[in-house]
């Protein structure tokens, strides 16, 4: 029968499809970006060794390539919805391989604050092309476990590349950039197979700042990414305030990085298995006991004390990351309107990036002035906010959400013969699906009424 095709009869019976071969270039894609990427730690040692600028320089430029990268993931948002995930990766990789060869060729102080800003803008201008791929590509039923996947990925590329860098960094400091240029070529041979524009991008070239800012108007978007930005807030407090926690503690720098490393190495191993067990969990429950599980870890690190300590702390808040991050993915593509799946991906990139820039300071004051334990007690105390508030609006949009509908279909390339409905019909099953799936805090009217606006934008 034909509604066998569906994908609740996909989920009735538990059967995972593979994923299509552009997923496999998106994958390969990522991993390939994360290894040979310039990060800030490995961009100061080529600066301090090849420029000969002074500490607090180095420190001004470092700062310009975060800056870079929190404005490029709201900017790749918009350029990805408006060309095609394959002009938008493309033009991402130019830009690296053309910061790459001016970071080789310059050591003027003010030239190179363009480049580095330019370099940290192209870190992160191609990933919410991965998202409009995702939302093109696959049936919305494996939207959270490509997004997995494609965390995965990133983290591989992330464990290996410092190992990497760091022996090139010992053989020439150039052998750095040559390493993010062959990446940048390879990624750009990859994302010559990716899909290009889909016709939607029209809307948007008309008015692009509305784009931009669709997400932060669209009530429950809203809500999700104000949330998703308190939790950024406790999460990057592991790369500012933790090692200096361990430190007061006692503990040296190498048991730091081991400590830290268990991070990335808990992600490779669990990430595949956990999703898949998440799979069995609505998107409400998956965010609930992700923010749970980042508010405990940290907060655990209140009564640390030892390496041990501190590692079973992290282990808890890995946890959290490995639920988040796919199902924040996933709900975002859900809730965006037809055409504007990038944007909305490119909101979150910048909110969680925007954490970083601020989390750091904020809580090394805290610390500064309560102490460790403070900061680690208001850690628990935010995540548990954020959890109860995104309890409270789950379950007063449950409450008002209709009996679902037979027939209803999500978002995202669907299979079987039913793809033949005209416009009005597909619209209207998006949004009964909308009702009927729990997809997050106030999932109501103003969400159908955001997709009505953009639409006529």
């Amino acid at each position: 029968m034909t509604a066998a095709r569906g994908p609740s009869a996909r989920r009735a019976t538990g059967e995972r499809r593979p994923l299509p071969p552009v997923f496999r270039l998106l994958f390969a894609g990522t991993l390939l970006n994360r290894l040979g990427i310039l990060v800030p730690a490995f961009l100061s040692l080529f600066l301090a060794a090849e420029t000969g600028l002074s500490t607090g320089a180095i420190g001004v430029l470092v700062g310009l390539w975060g800056a870079g990268s929190v404005a490029g993931a709201l900017l790749g948002g918009a350029l990805a919805d408006r060309v095609g995930p394959r002009a938008a990766v493309l033009f991402s990789q130019a830009v690296s391989l053309a910061a790459s060869v001016c970071l080789v060729c310059t050591q003027r102080a003010g030239v190179l604050a363009g480049v580095v800003l330019l370099s940290g803008c192209a870190s992160t201008l191609h990933k919410p092309a991965g998202a409009v791929v995702v939302s093109r590509e696959l049936p919305e039923t494996a939207h959270v476990r490509a997004f997995g996947l494609l965390y995965w990925a990133s983290n591989i590329g992330a464990a290996v590349s410092p190992a990497v860098s760091g022996v090139l960094l010992e053989w020439d400091p150039v052998w750095l950039i040559v390493l993010n240029m062959v990446t940048a070529v390879c990624y750009g041979a990859v994302a010559l197979r990716l899909p290009g524009a889909d016709g939607h991008g029209g809307k948007e070239a008309r008015s692009p700042g509305r784009g931009l800012l669709a997400p932060f108007r669209s009530g429950p978007v809203a809500r999700f990414l104000v949330l998703s930005f308190c939790l950024a807030l406790i999460y990057l407090q592991k790369q500012s305030t933790l090692p200096l926690d361990m430190a007061a503690h006692g503990l040296a720098p190498h048991v730091y990085g081991l400590v830290a490393s268990l991070n990335g190495l808990l992600i490779i191993v669990l990430q595949p298995f956990v999703s898949r067990a998440a799979e069995r969990l609505g998107m409400d429950t998956q965010f609930v006991f992700a923010g749970l599980l980042v508010a405990v870890g940290f907060g655990a690190n209140a009564i640390a004390g030892s390496a041990w300590s501190y590692a079973t702390a992290l282990t808890v808040w890995t946890l959290g990351e490995i639920l988040l991050v796919p199902q924040a993915s996933a709900f975002l593509v859900r809730h965006a309107p037809e055409g504007r799946a990038g944007s909305y991906q490119g909101a979150y990139q910048f909110v969680w990036n925007l954490g970083l820039v601020l989390g750091a300071p904020l809580g090394m004051s805290v610390r500064e002035a309560w102490g460790g334990d403070t900061l680690w007690a208001g850690c628990l105390a935010l995540g548990a906010g954020v959890v109860t508030v995104y309890a409270g609006y789950a379950v007063r949009d449950g409450a008002r959400r209709p009996a679902p509908r037979d027939g209803a279909r999500g978002r995202g390339r669907s299979e079987g013969p039913e793809q033949s409905e005209g416009p009005e019909q597909s619209e209207g099953l998006r949004r009964s699906e909308g009702l009927r799936r729990s997809d997050g805090p106030g999932q109501s009217d103003a969400e159908t009424e955001d997709s009505a606006d953009s639409r006529g934008t």
